[in-house]
């Protein structure tokens, strides 16, 4: 099982930063809503606690994803302002404000739908805060040495084990919110941000926004159809459901967008 979730975690961001090398962060961002992220928490932990477990976290991922995006302003603000350690800064940062906003979030009645609306009309905001950040040209693609690898799939995998792991005893909405981590944007922004600097890391997130609502059909699809369709139908389901809204709309933005 940890073998499993180190290599499905491991594939995603190693594709992400591939994306973000060959053909620019601005794609990179949207991608990153692919739902894998959150699909494989959702998927280990309906596996390991029962999909009705799942299920009922899922509604609470949902609130993890408005996080996620006040995750991507502290790490935008923080590497702009700090001038020494500017990559431990933003990460601390970021990490900070997402457990802060999560447990605004967890605040709130868990209702699918209130969760949802807060987290699109935070998308929204958002989306219009990071219109100040400059777009970011492809960067060179360099070559992959054993050492980055290394560290790519040592930081994505330990996000996942540590969310999965922690499910059991944090119960059912932390589970959910927890999920609701950017799993694979995270280590994606630190490598961008390492290899070729906090413009970088921007140009990430400037789009993320954007791609965030097939993460946001994901969640919302896993909540209803997990406990009666089990683990591994429903989430089949919703990774389909997230998989068509990203299809659709991510040509729609990256043209509109000159991408």
């Amino acid at each position: 099982m940890i073998l499993v979730k180190i290599a499905v975690t491991s594939a995603m961001v190693l594709a992400l930063s591939s994306i973000s090398e060959r053909v620019g962060t601005r794609a990179a961002g949207i991608l990153a809503g692919f739902p894998l992220g959150i699909a494989i928490s959702l998927f280990f932990i309906g596996v390991q606690q029962g999909a009705p477990f799942a299920a009922a976290s899922a509604v609470s991922t949902l609130g993890g994803l408005g996080s996620t995006l006040v995750f991507c302003f502290a790490y935008w603000q923080a590497s702009r302002r700090v001038r020494r350690f500017e990559l431990a800064a933003a990460s601390v940062c970021g990490f900070a404000a997402f457990l802060l906003a999560a447990t605004a979030l967890g605040a709130l009645p868990q209702n699918r739908w209130l969760l949802a609306g807060v987290t699109a009309a935070l998308s929204v905001v958002f989306a219009l805060v990071f219109r100040r950040i400059p777009e970011t040209a492809a960067p060179t693609r360099l070559p992959l040495g054993a050492k980055t690898l290394a560290i790519r799939v040592a930081a994505a995998s330990g996000l996942v084990l540590v969310v999965t792991g922690l499910a059991g005893i944090v119960g059912e909405k932390w589970a959910g919110l927890l999920a609701g981590f950017p799993l694979t944007l995270c280590p994606v922004l630190l490598i961008a941000h390492a290899t070729y600097g906090k413009e970088a890391a921007h140009g990430i997130i400037k789009s993320f926004p954007f791609g965030i609502g097939s993460l946001i059909v994901c969640a919302l699809v896993a909540s209803l159809v997990l406990a009666p369709l089990g683990v591994y139908g429903g989430m089949a389901v919703a990774i389909a459901a997230a998989s068509a809204y990203l299809a659709l709309l991510a040509p729609l933005i990256l043209r509109r967008r000159g991408g």
